[in-house]
């Protein structure tokens, strides 16, 4: 997707003004699909993936609270509540169905879609997230303590330094540069923060937290929406430092996978940031996932 996008602004059913990029379908394109990121991050995080998606057209939306969509603090975080955000985004498009791809608590998002519309949604692509919660983790406040992030405030060279020197370091180049950028924000000392916030973050962790995705995961069985699901499995201290969280990825796959409409795939190596990390092999996988299922055209 080498042409420039369309900057679209989607009103939600509670009144939030959100953002989303759209690109036009290339020659060769395998059908619509919108991109859900992941929580902190913001609808360029996809940019390496769209450079090599065939499927098209594209959106990527910025989700309540994130990027551009900069919605209040009060607003209704949950994954319900985003869920039926991609369904105002498609009926702003004319998109009477789409394929999801969503990655981290984007899938979670995309697999709601899935389970609530059904009937608007051809096949989703979760990308290391969707099929389990860190509610299942064990206590709550313990899991919300423990997943409260770090403020940053940190000098734009030193921040940089840190990320360019971190799992992505091999992998890096000014296209992932490009994607992450906009998830900070300068304030007057030059400090960069995050752009969602802490209110914001805590706010979709607890959305999040009230996820069960068993209950999806049979509705989208039901209603026959196919389910892609890439699970990333580290190696050396990357696997380390998943802990616990690999064996509730390990059994959430496992349990899914005996569902006639899911397809596990595992990759070994493959970091969370897996988009930034392999955005080609990322790019493959949601065009299979959208070509799985029938093209759908507009509403016209």
């Amino acid at each position: 997707m080498n042409r420039p996008p369309n900057t679209l602004s989607v009103v939600t059913g509670d009144g939030l003004e959100l953002t989303a990029e759209v690109w036009q379908a290339e020659a060769v394109a395998a059908g619509p699909v919108v991109l859900l990121h992941g929580l902190s991050q913001q609808r360029r995080f996809w940019g390496p993936v769209i450079n090599r998606l065939r499927s098209g057209p594209i959106a990527s939306l910025d989700q309540r609270g994130h990027g551009d969509s900069n919605t209040p603090v009060d607003a209704d975080y949950s994954v319900a509540s985003c869920a039926d955000d991609v369904i105002r985004l498609m009926d702003a498009l004319g998109w009477e169905r789409c394929a999801i791809a969503g990655h981290s608590w984007g899938g979670s998002v995309a697999l709601r879609a899935g389970a609530r519309h059904g009937d608007r949604i051809s096949a989703l692509a979760l990308v290391d997230g969707g099929l389990w919660s860190p509610g299942a983790l064990g206590d709550r406040a313990t899991t919300r303590q423990r997943l409260t992030p770090p403020p940053l405030g940190l000098p734009a060279d030193d921040l940089w330094a840190m990320i360019r020197s971190g799992a992505l370091r091999v992998n890096w180049s000014d296209e992932l540069e490009q994607a992450l950028s906009p998830t900070f924000r300068e304030d007057s000392d030059g400090l960069l923060h995050s752009r969602l916030g802490l209110e914001r973050h805590l706010l979709v962790l607890d959305g999040l937290l009230d996820v069960d995705p068993r209950e999806d995961l049979q509705a989208c069985a039901a209603a026959g929406v196919r389910v892609w699901a890439a699970v990333c499995e580290p190696v050396g201290a990357a696997a380390a430092a998943e802990g616990e969280w690999s064996d509730l990825k390990a059994s959430a796959s496992a349990a899914a996978a005996a569902l006639p409409n899911v397809l596990i795939h595992r990759w070994a190596g493959a970091i969370h940031d897996v988009p930034l990390q392999w955005p080609d092999l990322v790019a493959g996988f949601i065009d299979s996932a959208v070509a799985s299922a029938p093209v759908m055209g507009g509403r016209g």
